[in-house]
């Protein structure tokens, strides 16, 4: 859940920036998208930017405007939100994330002044003014101007007045915190007890293992990711349903997010808990949770569907298989006569093994081999390559086959 702090910022931001809503695209030109932008994925929406920028005078996109060049930093820093959509509920998250980057906590905590927070959120959207005279991106601004005024397409959407009363009364109010009561979440010992520890490889749990027995107490960890004022309980919870397939989507940063609790929710519908969230009968039953079962139209899809729907899985084996068949025409062209050759290569091999006298000669006689064989050797390693290219073929298609997007 975002903290309501967050979630009353973000709604202002939105009514601004995008008043008709999460499908809003600048100019408000809806009607000639492909489909609308809460159906298309992160990297749909990045590869349609430059066409709205073409013809709509900017790639801004969702409820709240995200440029692509920001959408591309998002896809950076979690790589598997390029393929989500981009809906409400994602949105949402990363607009937070957004005004995080931007000092909120700080902001809210007191040691962010009000003038300096509305400063980053005028250099983030561009409709919000300066709270007062400053350098802009393009020259000096003065208040109530948008930070980008002077380019010829920016201007601020609301008065410097409405955006400093609304930020002073919003840190008026009690600060929310995003990490819940330490009687709801429990520590981590409670969390990941000894014994349960799942870190077996892939292939083990393809075949119905599903963890492996230890007899001593998890060694305490870091938690890479975790966020300023995010939870450490929350971040090992998000880690155990990540390990069990339910949290795959989202980040592992402590933060009581949509994306957590939609885990949560489903983790309990899996395992006969019922609605509800974290509470002490969902944190009981986790360590215990087996992994997610695979859907199964996720399980039966094909390797051509998979390279298309996760296609940055496969890059790796790409350049394999181009060095691999590169070699194999190579040595195929230089190898006129292959079986005659492997014949008489042997038999030379015989006669250079058997004139070896000295390390100089077997390092001579390894160069002359090279040098008569190349074409061989080129065909050999091409082969060795093309298979290894399948072999990460069928481990990128297993991992699509597995995974909850």
């Amino acid at each position: 859940m975002i903290p309501a702090p967050a979630r009353r910022l973000l709604d202002f931001i939105g009514s601004k920036e995008a008043p008709r809503g999460y499908d809003t695209v600048y100019a408000n030109k809806m009607a000639q998208m492909p489909r609308p932008i809460t159906t298309m994925t992160v990297d749909e929406v990045i590869v349609d930017g430059p066409r709205r920028t073409r013809l709509f005078g900017s790639s801004a996109a969702g409820r709240y405007q995200f440029m692509t060049a920001t959408l591309k930093g998002l896809r950076e820093e979690t790589p598997t939100i390029g393929r989500m959509k981009l809906t409400p509920d994602l949105q949402d998250e990363l607009g937070l994330r957004l005004l995080r980057r931007r000092g909120l906590d700080g902001f809210l905590a007191g040691t962010l002044s009000v003038t300096q927070f509305g400063l980053r959120l005028a250099q983030e959207w561009a409709s919000f003014p300066v709270l007062q005279a400053t350098k802009g991106a393009h020259r000096q601004v003065a208040r109530g101007q948008s930070y980008y005024a002077g380019d010829g397409l920016n201007k601020a959407l609301v008065s410097a007045d409405e955006v400093q009363r609304f930020l002073n009364t919003l840190r008026a109010e009690p600060t929310v915190t995003v990490a819940d009561p330490p009687a709801v979440i429990a520590p981590r010992a409670e969390v990941v007890p000894a014994g349960l520890i799942d870190d077996l490889p892939w292939w083990a749990r393809l075949f119905g293992r599903k963890t492996r027995p230890t007899t001593a107490a998890a060694p305490a960890i870091g938690r890479p990711g975790l966020k300023p004022g995010g939870s450490a309980a929350l971040w090992d919870v998000q880690k155990a349903l990540r390990d069990r397939n339910y949290y795959t989507k989202g980040f592992l940063d402590g933060y009581d997010g949509p994306l957590t609790q939609s885990a949560i929710s489903q983790a309990r519908k899996d395992n006969g808990l019922g609605d509800g969230g974290l509470d002490q009968a969902f944190l009981a039953a986790l360590p215990t949770m087996p992994l997610r079962p695979v859907p199964a139209d996720r399980a039966e899809v094909s390797l051509k569907q998979a390279a298309k729907h996760a296609p940055e899985v496969f890059n790796p084996l790409k350049w394999v298989a181009t060095l691999g068949a590169g070699a194999l025409g190579i040595g195929g062209a230089d190898s006129t006569g292959l079986l005659d050759q492997l014949q008489s290569g042997a038999a030379r091999v015989n006669d250079v093994a058997g004139s070896v006298q000295t390390a100089i000669g077997v390092v001579g006689s390894i160069v002359v081999f090279v040098g008569e064989h190349k074409g061989i050797l080129l065909v050999l390693l091409g082969l060795y390559l093309l298979f290894k290219a399948g072999g990460k073929a069928l481990d990128a298609w297993i991992k699509v086959r597995q995974a909850f997007f």
